[in-house]
């Protein structure tokens, strides 16, 4: 063995003991391991839950009801379906390993922003109608002139998206489901 070759072993064989000891190649601390108990126990709250075409359904219902709100408070905004729905994983945690899916709905969009005037009471309907959908935690994104984007979110994973810039958009996220 060279001087070189020998320098380079201890080299590796430092920061291997360094990777060790600091716990970042610790498999137990990983945030994204789930015991098997985890994994069941989320496969069962799916079985508790509406089917991903149900809740996909109710998702998009929302999403409609609340374009229909926003264009009676606000008629220069006019909706349009944009883009495909996906499907597949995207289930977070420990429903990841429990065969669920979730869906992303087409979104709703308007070329037209909705005006500043128009956003309180506009939101107002919104919210009303996602906590009527059990979505009721709002977080706000943006709240400033010109631009506005809240989410809307219920204890089950499902959300909805809504905002204005310089257009309008709506898209609903469904909770993790068992297709």
């Amino acid at each position: 063995m060279t001087v070189r070759g020998g320098w380079v072993v201890k080299t590796v064989a430092v920061i291997g003991a360094a990777i060790l000891t600091s716990g970042c190649g610790g498999v137990m601390d990983n945030p994204y391991n789930f015991s098997d108990e985890e994994v069941a126990a989320a496969a069962a709250s799916l079985s508790d839950r509406p089917t991903l075409a149900v809740t996909e359904r109710q998702v998009t219902d929302a999403l409609v009801r609340i374009s229909e709100a926003v264009a009676a408070i606000a008629p220069d905004v006019r909706w349009r379906w944009h883009r495909e729905r996906s499907q597949g994983g995207g289930c977070p945690g420990p429903y990841a390993y429990a065969e669920g899916q979730s869906v992303t709905t087409q979104v709703l969009l308007s070329d037209t922003p909705i005006g500043d005037a128009d956003w309180p009471a506009v939101l107002a309907a919104a919210r009303a109608i996602a906590t009527d959908a059990g979505m009721d935690r709002l977080d706000v994104h943006a709240d400033r002139p010109g631009r506005h984007d809240v989410t809307f979110a219920g204890g089950d994973g499902n959300r909805i998206t809504f905002g204005t810039y310089r257009a309008a958009t709506i898209r609903g996220v469904t909770g993790c489901r068992h297709p």
